[in-house]
């Protein structure tokens, strides 16, 4: 298993923006138009402060972690050259994409806190005035647009601020909330399912679908007005800004059939304005695969955030966990195959805005020395640029932000800025100082992980065999862990080794090219190969980059059964083809019902063992007849006898 502008002006740049949008010329069914990008993950509020007039709104207290602290969309924007702090500073990081947290207005703010994360929205068709206006919003994607990165919106589906009161068990709205949110569909209370908490709530439904998200308003997502309602909402964000992606917010609470229904007017949205491979991902906060594919598979959410690659990342980082666990999760990556998904599609993470910072959540996972919390900082990243997925970096980590006590939710959430949180200005960072009343953007520059992300991003952009290519384990042992990436158009093989290890590892690894050697591209490595065996010593805490100088020819395939049963862990028919090569090969599963019934891709594994699932609820009651084709790197091709199953009713 495996601030404003004038309205002539701001409609003008609507219109460049959207007839201006990223689009593909050639779409590919399986890999989402984020598939090769680098994403940049930040809050506007505690990025940079362009415009203090938007200050003065009720919530500002820079001082307190649960209020907004001053942030803006201009702020992030900046002046779009080279040498600022802006959009401009992100790119020079070597991200090519930035993911923002939503942007709506949010309630109004209450003693305990102020919606400056964004997640309390009532006005779904506005900008947060704390953040800016919409004509802010026009000049920073203006301004990305220039810089040739992709917008990613953070939204929420799932619930609104707080806004409904209940009476024992009966939801009411007080006199001067009754219209409280735009557009005005959602103040119909009819429209809520008003069962209360989700932890304890009543009536029908599972309560993680039906309830109050931490006492939120929950959005009866089923309804017809509701998910049309918000693609109208969302479609026009996409129509005036040209966005590239949604981070669906807690997706796992919203219906089953939300994202069947939503998804397809969201695309058409996009598809409208130019933009023809529109990414969603959403947040399904769960650390099993085995659970988590089924949202992409069965809910239709295009691709989810890789949280059992979060776990598992950091604590090989971290040393607690060895080579092998790694290797356990990508043998889980078969299960996102289908004619339309792969693993690859997976937005991967080490840290959040929940869960805490990466330096953080690597440093909690095992007592090491202090001195090796930066070192396996960067081994954790390399590991996220490096192996499948699309990596996504949380603000602030680039340079060292750590956390106080737990450093999660408000504790993960620092001042890029000079902060005026007593806590920000004295906590303990890696790979430099406390920032005392200084700001992260004059610390960037010599910041080792700073220095270190641009390296990894120069080193994919240079090399795109690297860039979330296919993907082979070839070795995973103790603290080492070795794999090899393929460039499709040079039919070029890299290897890949980390080591969390505190010392040196030596290991032969077998791969697929025999003549040439290899050249080092990351790390000082040790190299000696024989034929195709490549003897290499990888120092410790430290991830070593090798290219072979010449072209994969080892290519032979032996080639078996095609077997298909059933998987007692996830209820799905496990169908694996018996093929043995040293190449990195691409192995197509199909489908018919019937000899006279056109096959059905069922999806193509690259890496071994070559498996797909089945999902029985696609093929209940039908017998079906199942081929694999193999094509090598040699394009040469072979076909594995065929075989039959038959799926009974659920």
């Amino acid at each position: 298993m495996k601030k404003r502008f004038v309205l002539f002006l701001v409609t003008s740049l609507l219109i460049g923006l959207a007839s201006t949008s990223f689009a593909a010329p050639v779409v590919d069914p399986v890999k989402v138009g984020l598939s090769k990008d680098l994403i940049y993950f930040v809050f506007p509020d505690r990025y940079l402060n362009g415009d203090t007039a938007n200050d003065s709104f009720p919530g500002y207290n820079p001082r307190d972690t649960a209020f907004f602290h001053g942030g803006d969309l201009k702020g992030l924007t900046g002046t779009c050259s080279d040498g600022d702090n802006g959009l401009a500073r992100i790119k020079k990081l070597g991200f090519t994409a930035v993911w923002v947290t939503p942007l709506v207005v949010q309630q109004k703010p209450t003693p305990n806190g102020a919606g400056y994360h964004g997640y309390w929205g009532v006005d779904f068709l506005n900008v947060d005035p704390h953040l800016g206006t919409k004509a802010d919003m026009v000049a920073f994607a203006a301004c990305a647009k220039k810089l040739n990165l992709k917008l990613i919106l953070d939204i929420v589906t799932n619930h609104t601020g707080d806004v409904i009161s209940y009476n024992d068990k009966t939801a009411y709205l007080s006199s001067d909330l009754l219209n409280a949110k735009n557009p005005a569909w959602l103040n119909d209370l009819s429209n809520y399912h008003n069962v209360g908490s989700m932890s304890n709530c009543w009536g029908d439904g599972p309560c993680i679908q039906t309830g109050d998200f931490f006492g939120l308003d929950d959005i009866a997502t089923e309804k017809p007005v509701v998910y049309i309602g918000w693609a109208d909402v969302y479609g026009q964000w996409i129509k005036d800004y040209g966005i590239s992606g949604f981070r669906v917010d807690t997706a796992r609470h919203v219906d089953d059939a939300f994202f069947k229904n939503w998804s397809p007017q969201i695309n058409a949205a996009a598809k409208s304005v130019g933009i023809d491979n529109f990414t969603i991902f959403g947040e399904v906060w769960d650390v099993n695969p085995i659970n988590l594919m089924n949202y992409v598979r069965r809910n239709k959410i295009q691709t989810v955030l890789d949280f059992p690659f979060q776990r598992t990342a950091a604590e090989f980082a971290a040393g607690y966990s060895d080579a092998t666990v790694v290797e356990n999760l990508f043998a889980y990556d078969d299960l996102y195959t289908t004619a339309t998904s792969d693993a690859s599609n997976l937005v991967t993470f080490l840290g959040n805005h929940d869960m805490g910072r990466a330096a953080k959540i690597i440093e909690s996972k095992r007592i090491n020395k202090a001195s090796e919390l930066l070192p396996r900082t960067l081994l954790g990243h390399a590991l996220m640029y490096l192996t499948r997925g699309i990596p996504s970096v949380y603000y602030g980590d680039e340079v060292g932000m750590i956390g106080t006590g737990s450093g999660s939710d408000q504790l993960a959430r620092q001042d890029m800025f000079s902060t005026k949180v007593g806590i920000w200005k004295t906590e303990a960072r890696v790979g430099s100082n406390p920032i005392g009343t200084g700001d992260a953007f004059s610390i960037t520059d010599a910041h080792p992980i700073a220095k270190y992300l641009k390296v990894l991003a120069a080193l994919r952009g240079s090399n795109p065999g690297l860039a979330n290519s296919s993907m082979q384990v070839r070795y995973a042992k103790d603290e080492l862990l070795v794999i090899s990436k393929k460039d499709e158009s040079e039919n070029r093989e890299y290897l890949v080794a980390f080591n969390s290890s505190t010392k040196v590892i030596k290991a032969s690894i077998n791969t697929a090219t025999s003549t040439g050697g290899w050249k080092a591209l990351l790390g000082k490595p040790a190299v000696v190969n024989k034929s195709e065996v490549v003897t290499i010593t990888v120092p410790a805490l430290s991830t070593v980059v090798l290219k072979a100088n010449k072209g994969i020819d080892k290519t032979d395939v032996k080639v078996g059964k095609l077997t298909s049963k059933m998987d007692f862990l996830t209820g799905y028919y496990e169908t694996k083809a018996a093929v043995t090569s040293k190449d990195l090969l691409k192995v197509t599963f199909s489908a018919r019902t019937a000899a006279d019934k056109p096959w059905i891709s069922l999806g193509t594994d690259t890496n071994s063992p070559y498996i797909v699932y089945i999902d029985p609820l696609e093929f209940a009651e039908q017998k079906l007849e199942l081929r694999a084709e193999v094509i090598n790197s040699k394009g040469k091709k072979y076909e594995l006898p065929y075989t039959s199953l038959t799926i009974p009713a659920p």
